[in-house]
């Protein structure tokens, strides 16, 4: 039977109207990859790759610049008065040869532009990871308070029944007061749950960027699911390594990496490859106080330019093979990075596809466990009415119902949870 989840929130922004008043797993995976900040920076980072890109593609586009040099000046031992000088000019040039450094840095630039972008994509993943652990953390939450207010309720029947009998004298002032003092132990243990709800929204709210006042419901066909045996079996170890490792963004950003540190290594060294540099000027300029003729002045001033220059490294005190000798360092970190980043995948499914076969066990153990202590609670509630049994043993027999029901709901949302974060891992939520 489908459950439905009423959680009381508090937003600024009214959630309802996007998701008409219900929201499923989806719904919230979708909410954090709109609205994490997470990701916001990680998309600002995009936007600083996709700049570097397009200023190294400017390292072989044509130089112009103008030039107005105003100046004042005067020969004292010659005569007294101020003179005025005016220059204006226009130049230009153009790396015709940097022995291709341009080239491999843009090509460089651009191949860290994609491994941001895949970084981003790993970004997502890693919030949208955050948000099945609060989701099932919420919904495993909930579904024990649900526990411990019937226990609370039961408990508080149970006590109003036995003062009943305690007034016909059926039962002694013992009975009674241990009926009493367990209402407020399972009152302690609802406090208890409903404060792992309330943290466990917080969380959910805080990674979704959600305000604080406002209503909205959970949808969760999750918690409609009675058995493992009614989930799709669990792909091989070997398998979801190797889909994993295909999908994982992460892995795909060092790669990229990898090859964008090794064109920064070629672009370093290229610091001491000859550079041939064509330029050109247009100048002019008048003495304003030599003469009255300015337009003659700047007529006759004028002179056009043409240059061509070669730059030869010879000696750079050893600047270049530094830079070279960085560069490599930071190939090799690139390489190790994407080696740790092999491993972890490798680890991380390894523990996740454990612990999902360890909590179906568990599971089912858990569901044999609750038929088994509600079988003996039945037996105990006869025992109990005809006297064969002590209120003590009985209290014992409904917490171990209870703590039965409630392993039960831990090991059912960790397979959940793990059988998720495995379709996360081979981009399943994508």
């Amino acid at each position: 039977m489908n459950t439905k989840i009423v959680i009381l929130l508090g937003f600024l922004v009214p959630a309802t109207a996007a998701f008409g008043g219900t929201w499923t797993l989806a719904d919230c995976l979708k909410q954090a990859k709109e609205k994490s900040l997470s990701l916001e920076t990680a998309k600002l980072r995009e936007q600083k790759a996709d700049i570097s890109v397009k200023q190294a593609k400017t390292g072989n586009h044509p130089t112009v610049s103008a030039s107005i040099q105003n100046t004042l000046y005067d020969h004292p031992f010659v005569d007294d008065g101020d003179h005025y000088r005016l220059s204006l000019g226009i130049s230009g040039s153009y790396t015709i040869w940097d022995g291709g450094a341009t080239s491999l840095n843009v090509e460089a630039s651009q191949l860290s532009k994609e491994a941001t972008a895949l970084s981003t994509k790993q970004t997502e993943r890693s919030v949208q990871e955050s948000v099945l652990n609060a989701y099932m953390s919420l919904l495993a939450a909930m579904e024990n308070l649900r526990t411990a207010n019937a226990s609370v309720d039961l408990a508080q029947a149970e006590f109003e029944h036995y003062g009943k009998l305690y007034e016909a004298g059926s039962i002694t002032k013992k009975d009674l007061t241990q009926s009493q003092s367990n209402v407020l132990q399972k009152q302690v243990s609802q406090l208890s749950a409903q404060l792992s709800v309330n943290s466990a929204k917080t969380s959910l709210r805080q990674l979704l960027e959600l305000g604080e006042n406002e209503e909205f419901e959970i949808s969760a066909p999750e918690s409609s699911i009675e058995s493992p045996d009614s989930l799709p079996p669990l792909p091989s170890l070997d398998e979801l390594r190797k889909v994993a490792k295909e999908s994982h963004p992460g892995l795909k950003s060092d790669s990229v990496s990898v090859k964008a540190a090794k064109k920064n290594t070629q672009v370093a060294g290229k610091a001491s490859s000859i550079t041939v540099t064509l330029g050109a000027n247009s100048s002019t300029g008048l003495q304003a106080w030599e003469s009255d003729r300015y337009g003659r002045q700047l007529k006759n001033g004028w002179q056009n330019s043409v240059s061509l220059g070669i730059n030869i490294p010879i000696i750079d005190g050893g600047a270049t093979d530094n830079k070279v000798l960085q560069a490599q360092v930071t190939e090799a970190e690139t390489q190790i990075s994407m080696q740790e980043t092999a491993k972890s995948i490798d680890n991380n499914i390894e523990k996740l596809l454990i612990n999902a076969v360890s909590a179906d066990m568990q599971w089912k153990a858990a569901a044999l466990q609750v038929q088994a202590e509600n079988e003996a609670l039945q037996v105990a509630e006869e025992q109990r009415n005809a006297g064969a049994l002590t209120y003590t043993d009985y209290l014992t027999q409904k917490n171990n119902l209870e703590k039965a029901q409630i392993t039960q709901t831990n090991a059912k949302y960790t397979s959940l949870l793990a059988r998720k974060l495995l379709d996360l891992y081979q981009g399943k939520l994508d």
